[in-house]
């Protein structure tokens, strides 16, 4: 059976022969590779959250490629090229938690200090953000800026945003999964694609390191990253 397609020969040969994206690899190629272990694992209870997330639907941020508020130049020239090479509202949603509202506070909450201590963080100035994909969509290949956090705090906070250090110390960026994972789902940080992961599995994502999260499966992925400063 033919399936017919919105892309024509045309736009795709000029895809393949400009290469567009060839800066871009660049940039990550020449980063240091950085190979991820899991720090801790936290407490956590897959009904609560999931739970969190219908019960606090209408303050999610929806979010795919293009919707980008806090981006600097770096982030939104890459958010540019994802969408020129296709990527849109069909296969980039998300729903994103934690910056309407109290979504925040109530994820601080259900987080706990026990949690906290294991993965040594403060307990002030703690950005929680949940991101639920559905099947069929992902987070394209990035770098966070932690711009969320820094618009957050920035009345309290002065953060050198090439360092991400602040007047409490070191800035760190966590990540968890508060669901099982199941087939289809992936989550990479520079070259080291992690799977077959459990809920409350806790990983480092680097400043500047560039990273990926999709869900080619059936399941909806559930996953945290947490941002706040080390605790010394």
């Amino acid at each position: 059976m033919r399936i017919n397609h919105d892309m024509r020969k045309e736009h795709y040969t000029k895809l393949i022969k400009d290469e567009k994206w060839k800066w871009a690899k660049e940039h990550f190629d020449a980063l240091n590779t950085y190979v991820p272990e899991k720090l801790a694992k936290v407490d956590i209870d897959p009904e609560q959250w999931i739970k969190f997330s219908m019960d606090y639907f209408d303050d999610a941020n929806q979010t795919y490629v293009g919707f980008n508020p806090d981006c600097d130049d770096f982030t939104c020239k890459l958010t540019n090229l994802h969408a020129d090479l296709g990527r849109n509202v069909h296969n980039s949603f998300g729903l994103n938690y934690g910056i309407n509202g109290e979504t925040n506070q109530k994820m601080i909450d259900m987080f706990g200090k026990n949690n906290l201590g294991l993965v040594n963080l403060r307990s002030n100035f703690l950005f929680f953000n949940l991101f639920v994909k559905l099947p069929g969509h992902g987070v394209t290949w990035h770098v966070d800026t932690n711009g969320a956090f820094m618009k957050m705090f920035s009345k309290e906070l002065q953060i050198n945003k090439e360092t991400q250090m602040c007047q409490h110390g070191q800035i760190k960026r966590l990540w968890f999964p508060v669901t099982d994972w199941d087939n289809g789902h992936i989550f990479q940080i520079s070259e080291t694609v992690i799977a077959n992961w459990q809920p409350g599995d806790v990983y480092e994502i680097p400043h500047g390191m560039g990273h990926c999260s999709s869900n080619a499966g059936y399941v909806p992925q559930m996953t945290v990253s947490l941002t706040g400063i080390i605790n010394d």
